[in-house]
């Protein structure tokens, strides 16, 4: 327990650091609107009580009972505008941490290892810390500290208030006048008062373990309509098959299911939730009337007059909601603990690719062998692997074709190849050490690549092809050119400075899939790396752009390492050996020759797609 309260302060204090130190100013606004949100409610309660006492005193002089109206007017006039400047401006420093979090978390999502940023529950978190607001997590710490302190400047000064109240005695003799002078007055009222906020605590403390763990069930069918608002709904070229196959109806389906389950969770939590706010609730007014009473009998009792008791029956509100707030908030920085350990877990997360330590020279780059000896990978949550016993060698300036049925673990040999992955049994080598010894940017260096799922991003064509907003143009339109995008490129009204996509502009243009994969292939060529991979670069193309993109990718890339996959086996006849995958494993290997003549895999798949290449 006392680990746990101490690993909880310090999430506490790191939080109150990372915000002092990327908004300086929050922390110090929140303390002074904390004490001025305290100090107002006061304004009234004492003015007003020293203008009934001077009311009710025969000698009252009128002209400082106006100067006292006149002052807790422009006193709370004051408060009220200051107040209200200091919360817009508290307000705007939040928007700005929260998008500073924001930033951070993208940012994570960026550094963090591929492998790590598909596992589904690093992704569900980072897709949900962005929805907490300033509800949750880090800066739900500035609400917090605010009604911390705010409840302590209400006590401190309620505080002063009772010592005051019990200060002052009742005037007769009787029993209830010496009942109400005893010590023991004091010592009931002062129990009482703890066993309220006690009960105070218990029940919010309750309340806020349900709203933690239905938050925790809420969060995977939460991600599930985003999910899907974002694939379904969200982009406009999803609009064309929604209406096509009238889909709208299923997935109306699905997303008011997943609303029926978000509803059902909520509103359990809220049940419980009510419940105990209906017993805090009234033990505290339990605990206000009792107040109020005694307050009154002292009054009756001659302790003090009319003013004293508007003065006193504040004092009661007022510390009872100083409590309640200090209480609330203590709970919820206590539970808020949470939130911030599963922030800072996700910004902790380490990288096994930043591990090593070896550059790759240029002696490496211009003269470098790659082996895998032995690799098997099988990916998180599967039991079967993807990749069995692998071993193959991939020297410098080879064309390499890889093959295969679907599944067969063609990508994923790419993968691991381009460290998005690690093996967990054998290895992969680069001039006989192992790559994970060697830096990973460093590694990085090696390829250029066409994925299936490759990205053309909203911005201008020049950009994606260089991945730079600054770049040589020449040499962009040079890898525009060499991968077949020549004729387009004189069409666009802006050159490589034409935006792609309507996503943020009217103007925007769309590109075909085909189009796309050779603004991809253009991106490969134009980084220039030692060595080429194309995992289905021209999947939307026709056969005969397919083999004229082959070509020029030959020529282009003379002299340096490569490998193609595809389904089209139009690659492989100028390749210098090919590797043929199935069921995860590598069972032939050869050149298109000597395949074809083995009569194998390879044998079937190429007259399966002869008639396509004959001419």
């Amino acid at each position: 327990m006392e680990t746990k309260k101490r690993n909880a302060w310090n999430s506490l204090m790191r939080a109150l650091k990372m915000l002092m130190k990327d908004s300086p100013l929050l922390i110090p606004c929140t303390f002074v609107m904390a004490a001025f949100e305290a100090a107002f409610p006061y304004i009234g309660i004492l003015l007003s009580a020293e203008i009934i006492t001077q009311l009710t005193l025969p000698d009252r002089d009128m002209n400082y009972v106006f100067f006292l109206a006149i002052v807790m007017a422009a006193a709370n006039c004051f408060t009220g505008l200051l107040l209200s400047f200091l919360y817009q401006f508290q307000d705007v420093l939040k928007y700005r941490q929260m998008k500073i979090i924001d930033g951070k978390v993208a940012e994570k999502s960026w550094q963090l290892d591929y492998e790590t940023v598909c596992d589904p529950k690093v992704h569900e978190k980072a897709n949900i810390i962005p929805h907490w607001g300033y509800e949750h997590g880090v800066l739900a710490v500035v609400q917090q500290l605010s009604q911390i302190l705010s409840g302590l400047f209400t006590v401190c000064i309620s505080a002063v208030l009772v010592i005051e109240f019990f200060s002052l005695k009742a005037t007769g003799t009787d029993k209830l006048s010496l009942a109400l002078n005893h010590w023991l007055s004091p010592a009931v009222f002062l129990g009482l008062f703890g066993l309220t906020a006690y009960h105070t605590i218990w029940a919010a403390a309750k309340t806020q373990k349900v709203r933690y763990q239905t938050d925790n069930d809420i969060q995977q069918p939460f991600n599930q309509v985003i999910a899907i608002f974002e694939s379904c709904c969200k982009g406009y070229q999803r609009g064309k098959d929604l209406r096509m196959f009238r889909a709208q109806t299923m997935v109306r389906r699905h997303l008011l299911a997943l609303f029926d389950k978000l509803e059902t969770l909520q509103t359990k939590a809220q049940k419980y939730t009510r419940k105990m706010t209906l017993m805090s609730l009234t033990s505290a007014r339990v605990f206000n009337l009792l107040t109020y009473i005694f307050v009154g009998l002292k009054a009756l009792c001659g302790a003090f007059g009319a003013g004293s008791l508007l003065k006193y029956t504040g004092m009661v509100e007022q510390m009872s909601y100083g409590v309640e707030r200090l209480c609330n908030a203590v709970r919820d920085v206590w539970q808020n603990i949470h939130y911030i350990d599963d922030y800072f877990a996700y910004q902790d997360l380490e990288n096994r690719t930043a591990s090593g330590t070896k550059l790759v020279t240029e002696a490496i780059l211009n003269d470098y062998v790659f082996e895998f000896r032995n690799v098997t990978f099988t990916y998180p949550g599967v039991e079967t692997p993807s990749l069995s016993n692998v071993s193959c060698v991939l020297k410098k300036g080879e064309k390499v074709a890889i093959v295969g049925r679907n599944g067969s673990g063609k990508t994923t040999f790419i993968k691991l190849l381009c460290r998005l992955y690690d093996p967990q049994e054998g290895a992969i080598l680069l001039n006989g050490t192992d790559i994970r010894e060697y830096q990973y940017e460093e590694y990085l260096k090696f390829f250029s690549t066409v994925f299936q799922d490759f990205c053309i991003f909203a911005l201008q064509l020049g950009e994606n092809v260089a991945a730079e907003s600054t770049y040589d143009e020449a040499a962009v339109e040079r890898a525009l050119e060499n991968a077949g995008f020549g004729d387009r490129l004189k069409t666009l009204p802006d050159g490589l400075h034409t935006q792609l996509y309507k996503y943020f502009y009217d103007d925007g243009v769309e590109l075909s899939g085909g189009e796309g994969q050779k603004v991809a292939i253009a991106r490969c060529l134009s980084k220039d790396a030692p060595y080429a991979i194309l995992d289905e670069p021209t999947a939307a193309l026709d056969p005969v752009a397919e083999a004229d993109i082959y070509q020029r990718m030959n020529q282009f890339i003379e002299g340096k390492g490569a490998i193609y996959i595809s389904h089209r086996l139009s690659s492989c006849h100028f390749c210098h050996h090919i590797m043929v995958f199935e069921s995860g494993q590598l069972v032939e290997t050869g050149t298109h020759e000597e395949l074809l003549d083995a009569c194998g895999l390879y044998h079937r798949l190429w007259h399966a797609q002869a008639k396509y290449y004959q001419t």
